[in-house]
């Protein structure tokens, strides 16, 4: 029997030492195989980035020279073409001072030509009467405004004199006179004013307060000739705000015509210039009240105030009320196509208008419409199918049957005679179409069950009776 031989202590020390500098080996191994190939790695990407930058470099180099090339062709041309420029310029203005001079208007009658003339002459009272008395011309006039006023020496100087010569004169104001200063404003809207012009325009808000004064407070109080929505107050805020003469004015006033002006987006583009931001959220709240959650977004993107308002929740709103107004379409049609289609068209529109409102303010990351972008398709393809169907139904619009009514009567049910005998029941086969009188080819309907009068002799007349038996069945 063999005998266990005690190991000494000092052997299983060094054995359990021997172990660990094997696994220190072996984890320095790992880590300089790793270090290796990083470096390697980096190595390899400073080199490519480097080969880059040479090349970048070269091209740098190259279009370098060539726009230096350019530029010295461009300034050898310089003298040739100041000399051509001063020519044109020279030509111009003969043209323009010998048109000023001549008393004569052109003999064209053509709206570019005669607005050209007027505002480069700087006709400003000739120029709103001119738009005024061709007011059936103004799709064309809307056309050419800009690029006449572009011709004036001064455009904002021609509008704030055009607004001042229609303050001071006697011309009662009508709705196409304020709609017309109301397009010559829009055109100053991203251009720069001089000061001595925006305290003449400021003048001009003055006494545009001063005639139209009386109506704006009527505006303000709501009663009679000031019913909201009048163009005075929007126009003397457009003229406040473009020619920035707020201070002219109590801020209180302007305050009081704004919650009644403000839902216009062209008035919440001057909020911050009027000092009256404090009262878009008041406005925006009356108009979402009002089922008007599409402009009030408007509104909000115009002043530039988006994130004081919650647009997803006044989207689902306005969603949600058109969805109950397509329901209410269905209930009131009893489901009939005509409802079901006003309902479909309903639904769609204010799919669009979502849409548009929310790629137009930015707020896709608001206000996902994915989904209704996928119904919007969904209804427009039903819709084109309902369509074709509709022209390929030989019983839909425009069929005409056999035998039937003449034209200019409502279209109706076929009328039949009476059969000449009882059913079993006793009562006639098809309901009670009215009386028969006479004999022979006097029989006709005197009357239809639906109450529709077809006229007589629109049916052959009965077989001969033979005593008070019926000897032929000219009917079922």
């Amino acid at each position: 029997m063999a005998t266990e031989v005690p190991i000494p202590e000092s052997i299983e020390t060094l054995i359990a030492n021997l172990e660990t500098h094997r696994n220190l080996i072996t984890n320095l191994s790992t880590i300089t195989k790793t270090l290796t190939e990083h470096f390697n790695s980096v190595e390899k990407t400073l080199s490519s980035r480097a080969k880059s930058l040479d090349l970048s470099l070269e091209t740098l180099e190259t279009e370098t020279q060539q726009t230096l090339q350019s530029l010295d062709e461009r300034e050898t041309s310089i003298p040739t073409s100041e000399a051509a420029t001063t020519v044109d310029i020279q030509s111009r203005r003969d043209a323009v001072v010998a048109e000023i001079e001549s008393q004569t208007a052109p003999t064209c009658t053509d709206i570019h030509t005669d607005l050209s003339w007027i505002c480069r002459r700087m006709d400003a009272s000739t120029l709103w009467r001119y738009c005024s008395e061709n007011k059936r011309e103004m799709t064309a006039i809307r056309q050419e405004i800009t690029g006449a006023v572009e011709e004036a020496v001064d455009p904002a100087r021609l509008v704030a004199d055009s607004l001042e010569d229609f303050v001071s004169s006697e011309v009662e104001r009508e709705t196409d006179q304020c709609w017309i200063f109301t397009m010559f404003l829009r055109l100053l809207y991203e251009k720069e004013v001089a000061v001595s012009v925006r305290e003449r325009a400021a003048e001009v808000a003055l006494k545009w307060r001063t005639r139209f004064g009386e109506r704006m407070e009527r505006e303000i109080e709501g009663d009679g000739e000031g019913e909201p929505g009048r163009p005075e107050g929007q126009l003397f805020l457009t003229i406040v705000g473009v020619f920035q003469a707020q201070e002219r004015f109590e801020k209180e006033y302007l305050e009081k015509i704004f919650l009644i002006h403000g839902k216009k987006r062209e008035i919440a583009k001057f909020v911050h210039v009027l000092d009256v931001a404090d009262k878009v959220g008041e406005v925006v709240a009356k108009m979402a009240n009002a089922g008007k959650e599409i402009e009030a977004i408007y509104v909000a993107h115009e002043a530039g105030m988006l994130g004081q308002i919650s647009p997803a929740d006044l989207l689902k709103s306005y969603l949600q009320k058109a969805k109950e107004k397509a329901n209410a379409f269905l209930k009131a049609g009893k489901g009939s196509p005509a409802s079901v289609e006003s309902a479909n068209n309903l639904e769609n529109n204010c799919f669009k208008a979502v849409i548009k409102c929310v790629e137009t303010c930015k707020l896709e990351s608001k206000f996902n419409i994915m989904n209704i972008k996928r119904k919007v398709a969904i209804n427009e393809r039903e819709r084109e199918e309902r369509k074709k169907f509709a022209a390929l139904n030989p019983y839909g619009k425009g069929f005409v049957q056999p035998n039937g009514p003449p034209k200019g009567k409502r279209a109706g049910p076929a009328v039949y005679p009476p059969p000449s005998y009882p059913n079993g029941s006793g009562s006639r086969r098809f309901g009670d179409y009215g009386s028969y009188r006479g004999s022979g080819s006097s029989y006709g309907p005197q009357s239809s069950y639906y109450g529709y009068d077809y006229g007589r002799g629109s049916y052959p007349p009965p077989p001969p009776l033979l005593g008070n038996v019926v000897s032929h069945f000219f009917f079922f």
